[in-house]
């Protein structure tokens, strides 16, 4: 038998005049939590298409800079041009820097081939966006040029208004060739090497008696500099290296 007590316990009880509401505090916190557990906005992205020869050696040094912002780099042949598509996080990498990549693995003077890869198909080539990033590369190429850091002939990588017209991406087999396959590759980035250290390496050498400093890029003086200020910044404080009393002691 159910008693009148029971009834009334068992009945649904409003929630007394005095009862606690969640406060703004509480609020605040739940909209926090929730915030933090939803998934985060993907990072503002750009892309830029550059060739210079055989597509691997582009690929290998974009893709070392996947810790500063590159995002994917993915080899290709752009309108009929060998070439890199690199995508990066714009917040983290500029166009500048990236080319100043571009600048220390190909040759402005070059037109038909690059590193002895020769045709068409290995014309160096850039591709940009808009007009600021047009102005990086026209400028960049005048800075060069007039410091002669690649000798005395003129600097005339096309610099196109992109993106290209047609990308036909490298099947998956066929990315990160020169990890994959360094064999193939051998003489080439021997000649590449050498280059490089010839342009960009550094020099040991002694100065009245005293040894031991290094020098970057000593062949990258007057405009070059505008294009690398960090070589500027890296040379401070270190001698010429012409004049009585220097020896060269390693390059």
């Amino acid at each position: 038998m159910t008693t009148a007590t029971q009834r009334v316990w068992d009945a649904p009880r409003a929630r007394p005049a005095h009862a606690p509401t969640l406060g703004a505090s509480v609020v605040a916190a739940t909209a926090t939590m929730a915030m933090a557990m939803a998934p985060m906005s993907a990072a503002a992205t750009a892309q830029m298409y550059v060739g210079a020869g055989d597509s691997a050696f582009l690929e290998r040094e974009y893709v070392d800079l996947k810790y500063a912002g590159v995002m994917d780099v993915v080899p290709g042949t752009m309108d009929g041009k060998r070439g890199v598509e690199v995508t990066y996080e714009d917040s983290r990498l500029d166009y500048a820097t990236l080319m100043r990549v571009y600048w220390r693995h190909a040759e402005p003077t070059q037109t038909n081939g690059q590193f002895g890869d020769i045709g068409d198909a290995y014309a160096p080539v850039i591709y940009v966006s808009n007009a600021s990033e047009r102005a990086v590369a026209v400028d960049a190429q005048k800075n060069l040029e007039t410091s002669g850091i690649f000798g005395d002939k003129p600097c005339v990588i096309p610099v196109v208004d992109g993106p290209p017209k047609t990308f036909e991406p490298d099947a998956e087999s066929e990315r990160n060739a020169f990890k994959t396959n360094p064999k193939a590759y051998e003489k080439a980035n021997a000649k590449r090497e050498q280059r490089f250290k010839e342009l960009w390496g550094y020099v040991q050498f002694c100065k009245d008696r005293v040894c031991g400093y290094v020098r970057f890029a000593p062949k990258c003086t007057s405009t070059c500099l505008k294009v690398f200020p960090e070589y500027l910044e890296r040379n401070s404080g270190v001698p010429t290296l012409d004049g009585p009393g220097v020896k060269i002691t390693k390059k």
